[in-house]
């Protein structure tokens, strides 16, 4: 399997379990670091990716991460282990801002996952989240790199689910676990979603068939 050629792909990756992960708690802007189980998550799906470039030939050119520190450190370990050089962060893919909401527990707030909850103003908008990627992809993405963006669960469901996907595909399952990947392809003008919750012990064999 060599898809050395391959290019125009845009790879997000959920970062490393945290403690307020582990309670269902809704984690904004907050700089909740990585627990002893995410920083295992981060170095196993580090081996991982590291695996699919050796097993496929393919190159990511740059890794990307959110500001805060359970995504850069995921993104780090990320970074080093494909042996990237270019790793920076850029703000716009940081964590929905769940203002008066982020601390509470997901159960009582399920709508905020993918949507606006008109009550609380403070949250952050869908359609302000959505622009904000839409411009960071628009920025970053190339037809002639592969990129790797390590990022939040709701940056994640809301992007996915407001873009345009493949012919027939549908995502069963808003839930993304950590550190699992959500695939796009970039044609130039947008990112298509070709792939969600992907464990990334998996990525060269659904790269292979997509």
């Amino acid at each position: 399997m060599d898809l050395k050629s391959k290019k125009g792909l845009v790879i997000f990756v959920r970062h490393g379990q945290t403690d307020w992960n582990t309670v269902g708690k809704m984690q904004g802007r907050e700089d909740i670091p990585l627990n002893e189980k995410g920083l295992m998550q981060a170095k196993l799906t580090a081996d991982g990716i590291k695996s699919a470039c050796d097993n496929t030939g393919i190159v990511f050119d740059r890794v990307i991460s959110s500001p805060l520190m359970r995504a850069s450190v995921t993104g780090e370990m990320i970074a080093k282990a494909i042996g990237c050089c270019n790793f920076y962060c850029d703000n716009r893919v940081i964590e929905r801002d769940f203002g008066e909401l982020s601390g509470k527990l997901y159960d009582h707030n399920s709508r905020a996952i993918t949507q606006d909850v008109d009550e609380c103003p403070s949250l952050e908008r869908v359609s302000a989240l959505v622009d904000r990627v839409n411009e960071f992809i628009c920025e970053n993405a190339s037809v002639k790199e592969n990129i790797l963006v390590v990022t939040h669960g709701a940056v994640t469901r809301i992007y996915a689910n407001n873009a345009k996907k493949r012919d027939g595909y549908e995502i069963t399952d808003p839930f993304l676990l950590n550190c699992h990947l959500v695939v796009y392809s970039y044609n130039g003008k947008e990112a298509i979603l070709q792939g969600y919750n992907i464990p990334s012990d998996r990525l060269d064999k659904f790269l292979e068939e997509i």
